[in-house]
């Protein structure tokens, strides 16, 4: 039975996510991922250039997961809850920016950096995933009658860079990157308190 190429799509990314997880990016080859998935190279590179647009493609389909699942969060908070908790609790549940696929990004951001042809789609897929997740903080912090004091993609950024670097040093240290003392978790009250203020300030 022949496979519809969404489908085919679909395998692939599976396979990318379980042997780049098991290998890293770098060390894993598009043989593998093929292997894992089952098919050639020629159904490969009939749906992907390249290694890294494949991770690029993977990284979108975590991300608009994670933004699926926050906006069943958001419109299943009841009244009495604050939306600004629920969002800011759902991003460590989720890890939009964290530790779930932080090893698989520093390994993109480096790529990036070294590559110049991969460095404007990376920032274009990072400028897309922030402007997916706006409306989610803006809709929060309006709830509780706050507004930002700066621009929601610098807002944005700022939280990203809190996430990846708590992520990267929990994992360096070999401690859990999602517990409930680490440094995002500290911090992230404080860091929306500076880039917000009432509605009406």
């Amino acid at each position: 039975m022949k496979r519809s190429r969404p489908a085919t799509r679909e395998r692939l990314l599976d396979a990318a996510s379980e042997v780049f997880g098991e290998r890293g990016f770098a060390a894993a080859t598009v043989e593998e991922v093929c292997e894992r998935a089952g098919f050639t190279r020629g159904a490969f590179y009939s749906n992907f250039a390249t290694k890294e647009e494949l991770l690029l493609a993977l990284l979108d389909r975590e991300e608009a997961q994670v933004l699926e699942r926050l906006s069943a969060a958001v419109d299943t908070a009841t009244r009495d809850s604050s939306l600004v908790s629920v969002v800011t609790g759902r991003l460590f549940d989720l890890q939009p920016f964290g530790s779930g696929n932080y090893g698989l990004r520093a390994e993109l951001s480096l790529l990036a950096v070294r590559n110049p042809e991969l460095a404007a789609p990376y920032l274009a897929a990072r400028r897309a995933f922030r402007a997916r997740f706006q409306p989610f903080l803006e809709r929060a912090l309006a709830s509780a009658g706050l507004r930002l004091t700066v621009s929601a993609d610098d807002a944005l950024v700022t939280i990203e860079a809190l996430f990846d670097v708590s992520a990267r040093d929990a994992l360096i240290a070999g401690a859990d990157p999602n517990a409930g003392d680490n440094l995002a978790r500290r911090m992230l009250p404080a860091l929306l308190a500076g880039m917000t203020t009432r509605h009406g300030d």
